[in-house]
Protein backbone atom coordinates (compact mmCIF):
# COMPACT_ATOMS: atom_id res chain seq x y z
CA UNK A 1 0.00 0.00 0.00
CA UNK A 2 2.62 2.84 0.55
CA UNK A 3 4.13 1.78 -2.67
CA UNK A 4 0.97 2.30 -4.39
CA UNK A 5 0.54 6.12 -2.93
CA UNK A 6 4.57 6.23 -3.64
CA UNK A 7 4.85 7.10 0.28
CA UNK A 8 8.28 4.33 -0.06
CA UNK A 9 10.02 4.08 -3.63
CA UNK A 10 11.28 0.47 -5.39
CA UNK A 11 13.27 -1.17 -3.05
CA UNK A 12 15.31 -4.75 -3.31
CA UNK A 13 14.92 -6.90 0.02
CA UNK A 14 17.97 -9.82 0.38
CA UNK A 15 17.10 -11.99 3.09
CA UNK A 16 17.19 -15.18 4.80
CA UNK A 17 14.28 -17.55 6.14
CA UNK A 18 14.94 -19.66 9.46
CA UNK A 19 14.00 -23.21 8.76
CA UNK A 20 10.18 -23.31 7.86
CA UNK A 21 7.17 -24.26 5.30
CA UNK A 22 5.43 -21.90 3.88
CA UNK A 23 2.51 -22.49 0.99
CA UNK A 24 1.21 -19.75 -1.35
CA UNK A 25 -2.21 -18.25 -1.81
CA UNK A 26 -3.70 -21.55 -2.57
CA UNK A 27 -5.20 -23.81 0.35
CA UNK A 28 -2.35 -26.36 1.07
CA UNK A 29 -2.41 -29.85 -0.87
CA UNK A 30 -2.48 -32.56 1.85
CA UNK A 31 -0.76 -34.69 -0.01
CA UNK A 32 2.51 -32.46 -0.57
CA UNK A 33 3.61 -33.70 2.68
CA UNK A 34 4.91 -36.95 2.85
CA UNK A 35 5.22 -36.76 6.60
CA UNK A 36 2.56 -35.23 9.18
CA UNK A 37 3.15 -31.39 10.22
CA UNK A 38 3.87 -33.07 13.63
CA UNK A 39 7.26 -34.50 12.07
CA UNK A 40 8.04 -30.72 10.86
CA UNK A 41 7.26 -28.93 14.26
CA UNK A 42 8.99 -31.50 16.44
CA UNK A 43 12.21 -29.88 14.42
CA UNK A 44 11.01 -26.53 15.26
CA UNK A 45 9.56 -25.79 11.48
CA UNK A 46 6.29 -24.41 11.63
CA UNK A 47 4.18 -23.72 8.91
CA UNK A 48 2.95 -20.31 6.99
CA UNK A 49 0.48 -19.27 4.92
CA UNK A 50 1.01 -16.22 2.78
CA UNK A 51 0.15 -14.40 -0.60
CA UNK A 52 2.56 -15.35 -2.94
CA UNK A 53 1.54 -17.92 -5.81
CA UNK A 54 2.95 -21.28 -5.73
CA UNK A 55 2.54 -23.96 -3.53
CA UNK A 56 4.33 -25.77 -0.52
CA UNK A 57 8.06 -24.85 -0.51
CA UNK A 58 10.78 -25.64 2.20
CA UNK A 59 12.89 -22.59 3.37
CA UNK A 60 16.35 -22.30 5.66
CA UNK A 61 19.27 -20.18 6.28
CA UNK A 62 21.18 -21.11 3.53
CA UNK A 63 19.50 -19.72 1.08
CA UNK A 64 19.48 -16.09 -0.58
CA UNK A 65 15.95 -14.68 -0.96
CA UNK A 66 15.28 -12.20 -2.94
CA UNK A 67 11.65 -9.68 -2.79
CA UNK A 68 11.58 -7.14 -5.02
CA UNK A 69 9.15 -4.42 -4.11
CA UNK A 70 8.33 -2.84 -7.36
CA UNK A 71 6.06 -0.52 -8.90
CA UNK A 72 5.64 -2.32 -11.97
CA UNK A 73 5.64 0.69 -15.14
CA UNK A 74 3.05 0.41 -17.50
CA UNK A 75 5.12 -0.84 -20.61
CA UNK A 76 6.30 -3.69 -17.75
CA UNK A 77 2.70 -4.74 -16.61
CA UNK A 78 2.77 -8.42 -18.01
CA UNK A 79 3.37 -10.80 -15.34
CA UNK A 80 4.89 -13.72 -17.35
CA UNK A 81 7.39 -11.22 -18.72
CA UNK A 82 8.11 -9.86 -15.10
CA UNK A 83 8.87 -13.69 -13.61
CA UNK A 84 10.76 -14.33 -16.61
CA UNK A 85 13.30 -11.35 -15.55
CA UNK A 86 13.27 -12.56 -12.08
CA UNK A 87 14.30 -16.19 -13.48
CA UNK A 88 16.79 -14.04 -15.70
CA UNK A 89 18.34 -12.71 -12.74
CA UNK A 90 18.63 -15.90 -11.10
CA UNK A 91 20.26 -17.62 -14.39
CA UNK A 92 23.08 -15.31 -14.81
CA UNK A 93 24.03 -15.34 -11.43
CA UNK A 94 24.50 -18.95 -11.00
CA UNK A 95 26.47 -18.60 -14.65
CA UNK A 96 29.31 -16.40 -12.41
CA UNK A 97 28.95 -19.31 -10.19
CA UNK A 98 29.61 -21.54 -13.22
CA UNK A 99 26.49 -23.27 -13.14
CA UNK A 100 24.82 -23.48 -16.03
CA UNK A 101 20.89 -23.62 -15.04
CA UNK A 102 17.70 -23.85 -16.95
CA UNK A 103 14.30 -22.61 -17.03
CA UNK A 104 11.13 -25.38 -17.51
CA UNK A 105 7.79 -24.51 -18.99
CA UNK A 106 5.97 -27.67 -19.33
CA UNK A 107 4.09 -26.98 -16.04
CA UNK A 108 3.23 -23.52 -14.11
CA UNK A 109 4.73 -25.45 -11.32
CA UNK A 110 7.89 -25.95 -12.81
CA UNK A 111 8.58 -22.21 -12.87
CA UNK A 112 12.03 -21.55 -10.97
CA UNK A 113 15.60 -22.91 -11.94
CA UNK A 114 16.21 -26.29 -12.40
CA UNK A 115 19.27 -28.79 -12.79
CA UNK A 116 17.81 -31.57 -14.67
CA UNK A 117 15.15 -32.88 -12.26
CA UNK A 118 16.52 -30.90 -9.37
CA UNK A 119 15.16 -27.23 -8.48
CA UNK A 120 17.99 -24.68 -7.36
CA UNK A 121 15.84 -21.86 -7.26
CA UNK A 122 11.70 -21.35 -6.45
CA UNK A 123 9.61 -18.16 -7.70
CA UNK A 124 6.46 -17.02 -5.79
CA UNK A 125 5.26 -13.40 -6.57
CA UNK A 126 2.05 -11.67 -5.61
CA UNK A 127 1.33 -8.40 -8.07
CA UNK A 128 -1.59 -6.06 -6.58
CA UNK A 129 -1.71 -2.84 -8.12
CA UNK A 130 1.00 -3.24 -10.42
CA UNK A 131 3.11 -3.40 -7.27
CA UNK A 132 5.65 -6.97 -6.76
CA UNK A 133 5.98 -8.11 -3.66
CA UNK A 134 7.75 -11.77 -2.74
CA UNK A 135 9.90 -13.53 -5.53
CA UNK A 136 12.93 -15.96 -5.40
CA UNK A 137 15.19 -17.77 -2.86
CA UNK A 138 18.30 -19.16 -4.81
CA UNK A 139 19.75 -22.43 -2.62
CA UNK A 140 22.95 -21.94 -2.06
CA UNK A 141 23.81 -24.23 1.05
CA UNK A 142 23.16 -25.77 4.02
CA UNK A 143 20.60 -28.73 5.45
CA UNK A 144 17.52 -28.50 3.41
CA UNK A 145 16.90 -32.63 4.06
CA UNK A 146 13.34 -31.27 5.46
CA UNK A 147 12.67 -30.72 2.29
CA UNK A 148 12.78 -34.42 1.43
CA UNK A 149 9.53 -35.42 3.12
CA UNK A 150 7.96 -32.62 1.03
CA UNK A 151 6.45 -32.56 -2.96
CA UNK A 152 8.11 -29.40 -3.77
CA UNK A 153 5.10 -27.15 -5.31
CA UNK A 154 3.15 -29.98 -5.55
CA UNK A 155 6.01 -31.97 -8.40
CA UNK A 156 6.55 -35.71 -7.64
CA UNK A 157 10.11 -36.79 -7.78
CA UNK A 158 11.60 -33.34 -7.08
CA UNK A 159 14.75 -32.51 -5.12
CA UNK A 160 16.16 -29.51 -4.04
CA UNK A 161 19.63 -29.09 -5.31
CA UNK A 162 22.04 -26.27 -3.51
CA UNK A 163 25.10 -24.32 -4.85
CA UNK A 164 26.97 -26.25 -2.70
CA UNK A 165 26.55 -29.82 -3.75
CA UNK A 166 26.44 -28.45 -6.79
CA UNK A 167 30.28 -26.83 -6.63
CA UNK A 168 31.70 -29.16 -3.68
CA UNK A 169 32.05 -26.16 -1.49
CA UNK A 170 30.31 -23.33 -0.03
CA UNK A 171 29.30 -20.32 -1.73
CA UNK A 172 29.97 -16.76 0.00
CA UNK A 173 26.52 -15.30 0.31
CA UNK A 174 27.89 -12.07 0.52
CA UNK A 175 29.28 -12.35 -2.68
CA UNK A 176 26.19 -13.87 -4.31
CA UNK A 177 24.47 -10.94 -3.11
CA UNK A 178 26.25 -8.34 -4.76
CA UNK A 179 26.09 -10.43 -8.31
CA UNK A 180 22.53 -10.30 -7.36
CA UNK A 181 21.83 -6.76 -7.00
CA UNK A 182 24.27 -5.81 -10.03
CA UNK A 183 22.33 -8.57 -12.39
CA UNK A 184 19.40 -7.30 -10.71
CA UNK A 185 19.82 -3.99 -11.91
CA UNK A 186 21.02 -5.10 -15.32
CA UNK A 187 17.57 -7.62 -16.47
CA UNK A 188 14.94 -5.10 -14.51
CA UNK A 189 16.84 -1.58 -16.12
CA UNK A 190 17.42 0.23 -12.62
CA UNK A 191 19.76 1.69 -10.58
CA UNK A 192 20.12 -0.18 -7.12
CA UNK A 193 21.51 2.23 -4.58
CA UNK A 194 24.14 0.29 -2.30
CA UNK A 195 24.82 2.81 0.80
CA UNK A 196 28.11 2.73 2.43
CA UNK A 197 26.63 0.74 4.98
CA UNK A 198 24.02 -1.48 3.93
CA UNK A 199 21.01 -1.24 6.13
CA UNK A 200 20.27 -4.73 7.55
CA UNK A 201 16.68 -5.24 9.53
CA UNK A 202 16.27 -8.36 11.06
CA UNK A 203 18.87 -10.11 9.03
CA UNK A 204 17.48 -8.42 5.66
CA UNK A 205 19.15 -6.51 3.39
CA UNK A 206 17.35 -3.25 2.07
CA UNK A 207 18.31 -1.72 -0.87
CA UNK A 208 16.71 1.33 -2.79
CA UNK A 209 15.74 1.34 -6.40
CA UNK A 210 15.18 4.19 -9.06
CA UNK A 211 14.17 3.30 -12.51
CA UNK A 212 16.41 4.26 -15.35
CA UNK A 213 13.76 4.84 -17.60
CA UNK A 214 11.82 7.27 -15.44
Amino acid sequence: EWRSEDRIADKLLLLSHPPSLAVGARELNQLDLLQPLSFFESQGIYLYKNTRGGGLTYHWDGQLVCYPILKLQPHERNISNYMYKLEEVGLRTLKDLGIMAERKREKTAHIGLWMGNNKIASIGIHVSKWITSWGFALNLYGDKSPADFIRPCGLEGVKLITVEEVLGFVPSKQWVMNRVVHHFGEVFSRRVKIPNNKKQISNKFQFQITNDQN
